[in-house]
C-alpha cells in the first residue's frame, strides 16, 4: 500500500529564499556573518571586492547588499556609485556598513542611495539581520 502524501499544488509554489550580497574583504567577519544570516534562510552571496560584487549584483540581482566601504581596487562608495546608476541594480537597497565612523562618509553613502549606515564596532549582527528583514520586506 502507497502511504498517503498530499500532492503539493502548482497554486502554490515554494517561496524563493532572498537573496543577500554581503561584501567584505574581512575572512574573520565573513564567516561569522555566514552563519548569522544562514540562520535567516537567506542565500548568501559573497564578495570579496568591488569589481566582482558589480558583476554578481548584475548577475544575481540580490534582494539586498551589504557594502563594506574600505574594500581593495574599486572601494564601497564607488561600487554604490555604479550600482546606483545603473537600471539594472538601481533598484537594489545597499546598506553600508564600515569601521568608519566617518560623518562624511556616512553623509555621502546616504546622499549616493544607500538605505542605512552601520559603524562595524557598535552594531550588532541582530540589528544588522533586522535592517535587512526592514529592506527586503518592501
Amino acid at each position: 500500500m502507497i502511504p498517503n502524501i498530499p500532492a503539493r499544488e502548482e497554486n502554490h509554489p515554494v517561496p524563493a529564499k532572498k537573496k543577500i550580497l554581503w561584501v567584505e574583504d574581512d575572512s574573520f567577519l565573513n564567516n561569522i556573518i555566514a552563519q548569522k544570516l544562514s540562520e535567516q534562510h537567506w542565500e548568501l552571496l559573497y564578495a570579496r571586492e568591488g569589481v566582482s560584487a558589480l558583476q554578481m549584483a548584475h548577475k544575481e540581482q540580490p534582494d539586498a547588499i551589504v557594502l563594506d566601504i574600505l574594500l581593495p581596487g574599486m572601494d564601497g562608495l564607488e561600487l554604490l556609485t555604479q550600482l546606483k546608476a545603473d537600471e539594472k541594480t538601481k533598484h537594489i537597497p545597499v546598506l553600508m556598513f564600515s569601521n568608519l565612523d566617518d560623518q562624511e562618509k556616512i553623509a555621502q553613502s546616504k546622499t549616493l542611495g544607500a538605505e542605512g549606515f552601520f559603524i562595524k564596532a557598535v552594531t550588532t549582527l541582530e540589528t544588522i539581520i533586522a535592517e535587512i528583514q526592514k529592506v527586503i520586506s518592501r
